[in-house]
């Protein structure tokens, strides 16, 4: 198989939390255990925590209790499902036999569509969810039914949009970026680039940011597909996480970098001495990161300096998610749960831990 298409999968399985926000981030106050997103965008996480449940997808996804670790239900198992994201009350789940919406509470599926295509988890702003995959075709689809609202067809395989200032912005195997209106799916802009994307745009504060198997990264206008900058590395780097000032690279032979939103200077670098295994993620001024030598380390996000590394005997089965000094993993064929209290650089309180 391609190098650039295995590489392209192993992000695909455990997509990370991109700007913007998930249903599962949303304060509970009461209210029931999800609530259909009234506004977005919202992302696919994997795992997806909600303020009662985590839901973690690889090959089938699995609910487990936030408070026990013990698990609720497993759902399409057997089948190679993509991260999950909540939208009108449903949990839409891609995967190599098309886009799946499950019953949040018993893993019921609600409803399948799309059965002959390999489909990503999609991104969803209001009561639209933006399914993209290898069949190279954007739809926009109602996430309470499924129904679709329009259509678009691209030059080969196609990625999940990013939603930044009132515009999708799309690309994947074509060698271009593609804007498209949320609503009707009218063509706004294109922009060749000349090499295709590592995976899906991700939207910044105020940019869009993509990087290619070039090694670049570069940073557009969405409303206009300016290029705001470019910056050129000699090794590719995975689809960037970013906070309201900065972006943060994971190249594959494992450097981690940080730049500049805003003009693309680098800030800060620290090369973790393996390939980074599972898309890092940033919360709350800190970087989580997992590495192909089992290792997940936890770095200050403006320095990159070291709050707390573990090495894992098993290995995981979505990103590590970081919760104020909690560490919640999910690891090993049965699904283990594990949260861990962070101590000090090196130690760690194991507070929980179940499976199936």
């Amino acid at each position: 198989m391609d190098r650039r298409i295995v590489i392209v999968m192993l992000l695909l399985m455990a997509w990370l939390v991109l700007p913007g926000v998930s249903a599962a981030d949303a304060p509970a106050d009461g209210a029931p255990l999800v609530e259909a997103p009234v506004a977005g965008p919202f992302y696919p996480a994997n795992p997806l925590v909600t303020e009662r449940a985590l839901f973690a997808s690889d090959d089938g996804v699995v609910r487990l209790d936030r408070g026990s670790g013990e698990p609720v239900w497993q759902a399409l198992a057997g089948e190679q499902t993509f991260a999950p994201v909540m939208a009108a009350g449903n949990l839409l789940v891609g995967t190599a036999s098309g886009l799946a919406a499950l019953d949040p509470r018993s893993g019921e599926v609600r409803w399948r569509r799309f059965r002959e295509a390999t489909l990503y988890s999609p991104s969803v702003a209001g009561e639209l969810a933006f399914v993209a995959g290898r069949d190279g075709t954007l739809r926009a689809v109602e996430a309470a039914s499924g129904e679709v609202r329009w259509t678009h067809r691209f030059e080969g395989w196609v990625y999940p949009p990013a939603l930044a200032a009132g515009v999708l912005v799309t690309g994947g195997q074509g060698a271009a970026l593609t804007a498209l209106e949320p609503a009707t799916g009218r063509l706004l802009w294109q922009r060749p680039i000349g090499q295709e994307l590592v995976y899906r745009p991700v939207a910044g504060r105020e940019l869009v940011f993509v990087t290619t198997f070039a090694g670049e990264v570069l940073a557009l206008e969405p409303s206009s597909g300016d290029i705001r900058w470019r910056y050129r590395d000699r090794v590719a780097s995975g689809s960037p996480a970013a906070d309201d000032r900065r972006l943060y690279l994971a190249r594959l032979d494992g450097v981690l970098q940080v730049l500049d939103q805003a003009t693309g200077a680098p800030l800060a670098r620290r090369d973790l001495g393996a390939g980074v295994s599972l898309p890092l993620r940033v919360v709350a001024g800190r970087v989580v990161v997992a590495d192909a030598a089992s290792r997940v380390t936890v770095l200050r996000a403006d320095d990159l300096s070291l709050v707390w590394q573990t090495t894992l005997d098993d290995a995981l089965r979505a990103a590590p998610r970081l919760a104020r000094d909690r560490l919640m993993l999910v690891t090993g064929p049965d699904y283990r749960y594990r949260c861990l209290r962070l101590v000090s650089p090196s130690s760690h309180d194991d507070v929980g831990r179940s499976g199936l």
